[in-house]
């Protein structure tokens, strides 16, 4: 799927413009990224609380982050929200909605999924799941028999 929007895009606009156009697409996905990590990262540790939650690290620092991110964001997915923020031209300008549709693809998909196979959803949980590490790990590369 890359390969080919890679070509159909570098064959139909030309090299630049194609780069352009996918460079802006992944900017715009990684700094939403950015924006949910934060986002999981002060939920997790309210969620937690006690003594593991450290306000300026744990809200602070998320917080700080998402400020920071959301003018990136609406930058990068072409909004010309700021008055310093030229506005993108076309077809450079289709990255935020092409974003936009592939997420909202992404949801139904996941939905669709949860709905139909919830074990597959909830598997995916096994993925973060720590196994316990032997008790008396070499340090030498060596293999315990």
């Amino acid at each position: 799927m890359a390969v080919a929007a890679v070509l159909g895009l570098g064959l139909g606009y030309g090299p630049e413009t194609a780069f352009l156009l996918l460079a802006t697409v992944i900017v715009t996905v990684v700094i939403g990224v950015y924006i949910v990590v934060n986002l999981a990262c002060a939920g997790h540790f309210i969620r937690v609380g006690g003594s593991a939650l450290k306000p300026i690290r744990h809200l602070l620092f998320p917080v700080l982050g998402i400020a920071a991110f959301v003018p990136a964001l609406l930058t990068a997915a072409g909004l010309p929200v700021f008055d310093f923020v030229t506005e993108l031209t076309a077809p450079v300008s289709y990255a935020g909605p092409i974003v936009g549709v592939w997420m909202a693809a992404g949801v139904v998909v996941l939905l669709v999924l949860t709905r139909r196979h919830p074990e597959r959803t909830a598997e995916t949980a096994r993925v973060h799941i720590e196994e316990e590490a032997p008790a008396d790990p070499r340090q030498d590369g060596s293999v315990v028999s």
